[in-house]
């Protein structure tokens, strides 16, 4: 399922070449896809990270509601770090990236229509320093400065934040000032990126 015709021909005629796989249709938006797993079965769901409609973890979480065992497979041509956490949050069993060879889509596809998951290996590297730098965080960080932190990843003013754990706002700005040098950041900005996932160099 993707908008760019292409692509979505490009894979239908590579799994029409395999015998155990069935291509069952193709669509170019969310409210296709969603429409289509309504009217067919469906086994497996190829997802361009992108599609036009809801935003890809939405539209997951949706194609899961509509159909519980359905096995979902993101592709896709260019991420960052918060979208991976998002797309697996919500429920896809695989990511993939367009560049990937034929043998690599098969074998993702029959993997996760098998039960198992798929990520790309450029991924899973990505996927792993997260976690060596969460692991990292939750040495360094105080409870109440990972709540902060976090609060702040989701965008909230000092004032909301301070609401939310029940403190004020002048504390709050104090924990910022010891979390900035702990996570190597300098402003607002980078400490919500690390916080959402991202590293700071990776707002561009």
């Amino acid at each position: 399922m993707d908008d760019h015709a292409i692509v979505r021909e490009g894979l239908a005629s590579l799994f029409e070449e395999e015998a155990d796989l069935l291509v069952a249709g193709e669509v170019d938006s969310t409210a296709a896809a969603l429409a289509f797993v309504a009217r067919h079965a469906v086994d497996v769901v190829v997802l361009d990270l992108r599609m036009p409609g809801l935003p890809a973890p939405d539209a997951v979480r949706a194609l899961l509601q509509a159909r519980s065992d359905l096995r979902i497979v993101i592709l896709t041509s260019f991420f960052d770090d918060a979208e991976v956490h998002a797309v697996l949050g919500a429920g896809a069993h695989g990511f993939l990236l367009k560049d990937a060879s034929r043998d690599e889509i098969l074998a993702a596809i029959r993997q996760v229509a098998a039960g198992e998951s798929w990520i790309h290996r450029s991924v899973q590297t990505r996927l792993l320093r997260l976690l060596r730098q969460g692991a990292r965080d939750a040495e360094t960080l105080t409870q109440r400065e990972r709540q902060v932190l976090e609060l702040l990843g989701r965008g909230l003013s000092n004032k909301r934040i301070a609401l939310a754990l029940g403190i004020t706002e002048g504390t709050v700005k104090g924990y910022l000032r010891q979390v900035f040098p702990k996570i190597g950041a300098t402003d607002r900005l980078q400490a919500a990126l690390h916080a959402r996932g991202l590293r700071p160099d990776d707002r561009g």
